[in-house]
């Protein structure tokens, strides 16, 4: 795959629906240090062996144009804590046709919908992320279609950071990952049909059974939302699988835990992943609460 969990509750006003949508772990103890913003990185690279980059993002308002060989310099941002934001990973899937437009489409139509207020809720996050999910879908699949394709898709992963907590929504098998303590934990669902292939002794890779640019007249999309209060000292990984193919996960901890600064931490990943092999393009966001 040369190309996703993307994409509300706040406390007593929504009722506990931050509970029902598996997030919050639990009320903060006084006594934690409470995080006062996000510093945030994103790199890509066409890795060494792909002859174009079909990976893509959203960062900040940022994204890539569909011919693109990956990014020259790290991006960077900061976020206070009571500044939303919105940082996505689209793995354009390679197998199909028209990879690097699908994540393009992607990106951009992403900018698009936060351009309008009136489309995110602030006191339920939630149903914004799924309506975004389902545009993401329908403009992917139409890119395709005015190319009289009908194979072109995209993962999605990403975070939303509102209020002291933050959603991750995915499709497909792009993952994301939380370090707490210490220790890293994959909180993305991975979207493939990996059990059957399991049951079944096949010799071949999980296809995906989510993504973006599925017939929204045959199919609807059901992306994995989930959020949980932010703690000082968590970072979390978004990413394309150009990243975790090359690099083993205790790896990847070992680089997100040595680093403070998260510009380091994805130029570390990037050159992990290009001294693996760098078969795939390569994408990461980095993003580590003060």
């Amino acid at each position: 795959m040369g190309l996703g969990d993307m994409f509300g509750s706040f406390g007593d006003r929504l009722g506990g629906l931050g509970e029902k949508l598996g997030g919050l772990g639990g009320i903060r103890e006084s006594s934690e240090e409470q995080p006062t913003g996000i510093i945030i990185a994103c790199g890509c690279n066409q890795g060494l062996k792909r002859k174009n980059n079909e990976d893509n993002f959203y960062f900040d308002g940022k994204y890539m144009q569909s011919d693109n060989h990956g990014l020259d310099e790290i991006l960077t941002a900061r976020k206070e804590l009571d500044e939303d934001g919105l940082f996505v990973v689209f793995d354009g899937m390679g197998g199909m046709d028209y990879g690097e437009v699908a994540s393009y489409t992607a990106a951009k139509v992403t900018k698009e919908f936060l351009a309008v207020e009136e489309n995110v809720n602030p006191c339920d996050i939630t149903p914004s992320l799924m309506e975004l999910c389902q545009r993401l879908n329908t403009s992917v699949f139409q890119a395709g279609a005015d190319r009289g394709s009908d194979r072109v898709g995209s993962t999605l992963v990403g975070l939303y950071f509102h209020a002291g907590q933050v959603w991750l929504c995915n499709l497909g098998d792009s993952p994301a990952y939380l370090i707490r303590d210490g220790k890293m934990m994959l909180i993305s669902k991975e979207h493939t049909d990996a059990w059957y292939v399991k049951e079944q002794g096949l010799n071949r890779k999980p296809w995906l059974t989510q993504y973006l640019g599925v017939d929204p007249q045959s199919m609807r999309i059901e992306p994995y939302i989930k959020s949980r209060y932010i703690k000082s000292g968590d970072c979390y990984l978004v990413c394309s699988d150009g990243v975790t193919d090359m690099v083993s996960e205790q790896e990847i901890c070992n680089i997100l835990t040595g680093e403070k600064d998260p510009a380091r931490c994805v130029q570390k990943l990037i050159e992990a992943a290009l001294a693996g092999g760098g078969v795939d393009n390569i994408t990461a966001i980095v993003c580590k609460v003060r």
